[in-house]
């Protein structure tokens, strides 16, 4: 095997216990296991995250969702993101809820149910600034109504989501749109459902955003996603490599496509037959770095489609050694939070674009 990844099932059981010291007893937990779980792989991952004590999971599609009950997993499972109404027969027959944020689709799942004589379950997404999927929170409460009284459909939650977490004053507003809505409910005589806005950096952030459930995914996978002198949360993903090559290449020698590293001195470079195919972004490209001999190498060159070079320069190492692109190695580690800022971007985005197709091991003791 020459390129793999290896999920600690332990870390994720680890991560809920720390997510858990954090919020009231009452509070339940919806795992988010979205995007093959953040690349650590769907079935697995959600069966660990449902072990270890999520109430709910969570996927941003109807496949991901049908994958987990095809897998065996019973737990409760809410979906994100958009359900095609030609698929609510196998919404129903997988007995899934699915995300609603406008009245004709509610209708055409309530008739589709009432055709089988099933009862559709639903969560409602409120739109407080986002701008993206959700009713627009002054037309909630008349929706909401209409969508009461459809046959054959349960509304099982209300839920909303930050647009920026870090953004204290529009947190707050968000914040605030969500909870005159509630009390509207309360002025009208209506019991609201289960409600829900934090995820992971929210949780963190807003104690006061917690409502009845928290969406859990980035910390799941042992990551804060913000600048925080908190370290309790465990990676869980380590991404492994082996040195296909080794070289030496001579002072003025470029290294790689439209040759944008030339070598200052002689230099010996190993050959990682890993690429941006792989989910190794090409904007590492002479920015990134490995684990090679418990050390940090540099990537020299453009990152190429199936592999990149790594400066091995004064490390003792050979064809077939292992090479660490995320986890650890001796002394040293690389995350995916570090990796990320190479190209300002998010653990989320360089976990979940990880190749589907690697190998992952499962480790659980």
């Amino acid at each position: 095997m020459t390129s793999w990844i290896e999920v600690d099932l332990n870390a994720i059981a680890h991560n809920l216990r720390v997510v858990k010291r954090g919020l009231d007893a009452e509070i339940k937990i919806i795992g988010v296991v979205k995007a093959n779980a953040y690349g650590h792989g769907l079935v697995e991952t959600a069966r660990a995250v449902w072990t270890a004590g999520a109430d709910i999971l969570a996927t941003a599609d109807l496949d991901e969702a049908v994958a987990l009950r095809v897998g065996k997993i019973r737990s409760p499972i809410i979906i994100l993101g958009y359900v095609d109404p030609n698929d609510f027969r196998r919404l129903l027959d997988f007995d899934l809820t699915t995300t609603i944020f406008d009245f004709e689709t509610a209708v055409k799942l309530a008739r589709e149910a009432t055709k089988l004589n099933k009862w559709a379950r639903v969560d409602i997404k409120v739109d407080t600034g986002m701008n993206r999927y959700g009713f627009p929170a002054h037309e909630v409460l008349e929706q909401y109504r209409k969508i009461l009284a459809l046959e054959h459909l349960k509304i099982e939650g209300l839920h909303s989501h930050f647009a920026d977490a870090s953004d204290k004053k529009f947190s707050a507003y968000q914040l605030l749109e969500l909870q005159n809505l509630l009390f509207s409910f309360q002025q009208n005589h209506l019991t609201a459902p289960m409600v829900h806005l934090a995820a992971t950096e929210g949780m963190f952030r807003y104690p006061e955003a917690h409502f009845d459930a928290v969406r859990v995914g980035l910390a799941l996978y042992g990551y804060y996603g913000f600048e925080t002198q908190e370290d309790e949360l465990q990676p869980v993903l380590e991404l492994k490599t082996r040195i296909a090559h080794l070289k030496t290449v001579g002072k003025g020698e470029a290294i790689g496509y439209k040759r944008t590293f030339v070598a200052g001195k002689a230099m010996k470079i190993a050959v990682i037959p890993f690429g941006y195919f792989d989910g190794y972004p090409r904007s590492y490209s002479n920015k990134g770095f490995v684990l090679i001999g418990g050390r940090r190498c540099r990537v020299v060159g453009r990152i190429c489609m199936n592999a990149f070079m790594a400066d091995v320069s004064g490390v003792s190492c050979r064809v077939g050694d292992e090479v660490v692109l995320i986890g650890r190695q001796g002394h040293d580690k690389v995350y995916a939070d570090e990796l990320a800022r190479f190209d300002d971007s998010i653990p989320h985005e360089l976990l979940s674009r990880l190749s589907m197709s690697l190998p992952r091991e499962y480790r659980f003791k």
